[in-house]
């Protein structure tokens, strides 16, 4: 019995010397596999948190942008309530006076102060323009950056420019003394902006940004988890 425990042992112990070599090419590989696996993975981080912290610096710059924008363009809204107070205060008077010229007031008060009130709208405007084209400019970029629910930011900032086209339309016309304004095209004209108003504007802005903070939340969200 003793001797036949020594020949099993001994066939054990000649099996195992025969497949260490095995097992050592099997432990390698399985070992070079977890480096391979582990450097992907390390790869994938990098390249994930490179994005995301692009993405991140992008919302920062279009966040900051959108924010001047809508401090620059408090001061040209202000200028164009105050000009529709003067139109307001022309046409009573027009009125009072028994002129039924359509847009009597209006067209007395543009005559009168029309193009000084121009002069002052567009200076606050010019301060109001590069802001605006760099808000565009980043909207347009981000198009391609591949952000969830991109378009309601786009749109948003689409809007938040319309609100300075509105302004800017005003003050052409308000400068606009000599028209002929028994002209139909002319009257349709003057309808047409004498509708811009500061109160429609500032729910327009006020509309546009909850949206676009909206946007940035999420956005957020998704690159912070």
């Amino acid at each position: 019995m003793d001797i036949f425990t020594q020949i099993v042992e001994a066939i054990k112990n000649v099996s195992w010397l025969t497949m260490l070599p095995a097992i050592s090419t099997i432990l390698s590989a399985i070992a070079n596999i977890c480096v391979v696996i582990i450097a992907y993975c390390a790869l994938h981080t990098w390249k994930y948190q490179t994005r995301a912290q692009k993405h991140m610096e992008f919302i920062d710059e279009l966040t900051d942008t959108v924010h001047e924008y809508i401090q620059a363009i408090a001061a040209p809204i202000q200028i164009l309530e105050f000009v529709k107070i003067g139109i307001q205060a022309y046409s009573e008077t027009e009125s009072l006076q028994g002129r039924n010229i359509e847009n009597a007031g209006v067209i007395v008060y543009i005559e009168k102060n029309g193009k000084a009130d121009q002069i002052q709208l567009n200076e606050y405007l010019n301060k109001v323009r590069p802001i605006m084209s760099r808000m565009n400019s980043l909207a347009v970029k981000g198009q391609v950056l591949g952000f969830d629910n991109y378009k309601q930011c786009y749109d948003a900032c689409t809007m938040l420019a319309w609100s300075c086209g509105q302004l800017e339309a005003f003050a052409m016309l308000i400068g606009m003394a000599h028209l002929n304004w028994q002209n139909q095209e002319v009257k349709q004209f003057l309808d047409k902006v004498m509708t811009v108003d500061a109160k429609t504007i500032k729910e327009n802005l006020e509309k546009q940004n909850s949206v676009f903070l909206g946007f940035v939340k999420q956005t957020y969200q998704i690159l912070l988890t």
